[in-house]
C-alpha cells in the first residue's frame, strides 16, 4: 500500500468519524435512538449536474426523525414526510440551505435555491410521490450543537407543530 496514500485518506477520514461517533453520542443524551455507518453511493449536485459519491461517508440515524451526512465538503441533515403532511408543511419557516425532493423518485426536485418556495406544494401535487424528502445542507464547520438542534426540530416538523 502507498503510505502516503494511507496517510492522507486516515487524515480526511478519521475527523468524519470522530464526529460521527460525537453526534450519535450526544443524541442518545437527548434520549434519540441513534447509531451511525460509511455509506456510499450519495449522489450530490456539482455545477447543475449529479454526481454518484463512490466512496463512503459517515451517517448518523436518529431513529424516527432523520439522518445526518457528514460529506466531505459539508453536512446534511435529511427528513421525510408523508404526501399529507408535506402539502401541509409551512417549508417558509425552515433556514435556507434547504431542497424538498422526491423519495422514490430522488432526483424529482420540489425545491431547490431558486425556485419559488410558494410553488412546492403546487409541484408536489402534480407528483405521484408519497413521501417527501426534506434536506438542510450546512458547511463543513458547522457546530455540533447546530446539527443536533435541527435534529430535534424535526422532532417538531414530523408531528405538524411547526414554528
Amino acid at each position: 500500500m502507498d503510505k502516503a496514500l494511507f496517510q492522507q485518506l486516515n487524515q480526511i477520514y478519521a475527523p468524519l468519524q470522530g464526529r460521527a461517533c460525537r453526534l450519535t453520542r450526544a443524541l442518545a443524551k437527548k434520549g434519540v435512538e441513534a447509531s451511525w455507518g460509511w455509506y456510499a453511493n450519495h449522489s450530490v449536485r456539482v455545477d447543475g449536474a449529479y454526481l454518484t459519491e463512490e466512496f463512503p461517508i459517515p451517517v448518523v440515524e436518529a431513529a424516527g426523525l432523520c439522518e445526518i451526512g457528514l460529506d466531505l465538503d459539508g453536512c446534511w441533515l435529511e427528513f421525510q414526510l408523508p404526501r399529507a403532511a408535506a402539502l401541509a408543511f409551512d417549508w417558509g419557516a425552515l433556514p435556507e440551505g434547504l431542497e424538498v425532493y422526491g423519495a422514490e423518485d430522488y432526483l424529482l426536485d420540489f425545491y431547490l435555491a431558486g425556485m419559488d418556495m410558494a410553488g412546492i406544494a403546487g409541484r408536489i401535487m402534480e407528483s405521484t410521490e408519497q413521501t417527501v424528502n426534506a434536506a438542510l445542507f450546512f458547511p463543513p464547520d458547522v457546530e455540533d450543537e447546530t446539527l443536533l438542534s435541527a435534529a430535534e426540530d424535526c422532532r417538531r416538523w414530523k408531528g405538524g407543530g411547526q414554528q
